[in-house]
């Protein structure tokens, strides 16, 4: 029987006997053979793991290449991105400006709109307007067409009216002693003035005995020429206004003289103002000076005047505007004539 006991020593000395003879070398040749096919099975699978393995390990360098190969592309795609994204964000922060700039632009073009929309409605309306005053105009110049025919007659007329005054006038030239020594050559007024003055004061205007230029504004002069004759004294102002005084008494003496025939004139507009009260001056006399006509006219030396109206004269106002405006004023021309009756 065997026990298990092998001497692997001596196999020819082995004797098994398991239901007959076995011989310790047959025993041996079917071990080896099983640890053989053993080892072998065990090396094959030892290869089999090694080549697994390694086929692992290649497959992993191959998939770690791969994978640094990805990673060096991901880095480089990483690299582009946010360079493109800084790109696109610089970009976005110029469209971002440009956005705002175009906001600003479309505010101010609205604004301007605005602006322009009132314009517009100021224009729509000043057209209307003016389409308005147009027609009122075309209505106005039809009028004044259909008024000119009758103009144009009353002008006829009216001409016609003054050449008969003009006839007049010289007719009475003729009847007072032939043509006037002075009023001809006035810088003041025109002879059809003239004569409609002296049908207002009822007399006749005779020859000029002082002139404010000429005779330097010296009241010595103005004495010596015009003293003992009733005057008619012509003013026209720095602005062109023309003012006139009538003075029926005598200039001479140192003293106040009353007279109720004396006037202030506005030549131009035609308007005489006699004094307001017997108790008022009418004339003051003072031989160191140029005429005063009460308080209300006063001619200075110095070429200027003083206007206080209405003082004595003007009865029938209290605006002084109806003689003159100003209070104070600078001569243009000065001229006294005398006054025949």
């Amino acid at each position: 029987m065997f026990d298990g006991k092998i001497d692997f020593m001596d196999f020819n000395k082995i004797k098994i006997n398991y239901g007959g003879k076995l011989t310790c070398r047959k025993i041996f040749k079917k071990k080896y053979i099983i640890f053989l096919i053993a080892s072998v099975i065990i090396l094959i699978v030892l290869i089999s793991l090694y080549t697994v393995k390694n086929n692992n390990i290649i497959t992993t360098q191959v998939d770690i290449k791969n994978f640094e190969e990805q990673k060096s592309k991901l880095d480089s795609n990483y690299i582009l991105v946010k360079n493109k994204n800084q790109e696109e964000e610089m970009n976005l922060n110029q469209y971002k400006n440009q956005i705002n700039t175009i906001r600003k632009e479309i505010s101010e073009i609205k604004s301007k709109e605005e602006k322009i929309k009132k314009e517009n409605l100021n224009i729509k309306t000043q057209r209307d307007d003016l389409e308005k005053k147009s027609t009122s105009l075309s209505i106005e110049l039809k009028t004044q067409y259909e008024l000119k025919e009758v103009n144009e007659k009353k002008l006829s007329s009216l001409t016609v009216l003054l050449d008969n005054l003009k006839i007049e006038y010289n007719k009475l030239v003729e009847q007072k002693g032939g043509e006037k020594e002075g009023i001809e050559i006035s810088k003041i007024i025109s002879p059809l003035e003239a004569f409609g003055i002296e049908k207002k004061i009822k007399g006749s205007i005779g020859e000029k005995c002082f002139d404010g230029q000429e005779n330097n504004y010296d009241p010595k002069l103005f004495h010596e020429k015009c003293d003992k004759s009733p005057l008619l004294i012509l003013i026209k102002t720095e602005d062109d206004s023309r003012l006139g005084a009538f003075i029926k008494v005598s200039s001479e003496g140192f003293e106040i003289k009353k007279d109720f025939d004396s006037a202030l004139i506005n030549i131009d507009g035609g308007k005489y103002f006699y004094v307001g009260s017997k108790d008022y001056t009418t004339i003051i006399c003072d031989p160191n000076e140029l005429p005063q006509i009460g308080l209300d006219l006063q001619i200075k030396k110095n070429g200027e005047g003083v206007n206080l109206f209405p003082f004595h004269y003007g009865k029938k106002t209290d605006s002084n505007q109806e003689f003159y405006g100003k209070n104070y004023f600078k001569i243009k021309n000065l001229e006294i004539f005398k006054v025949k009756f």
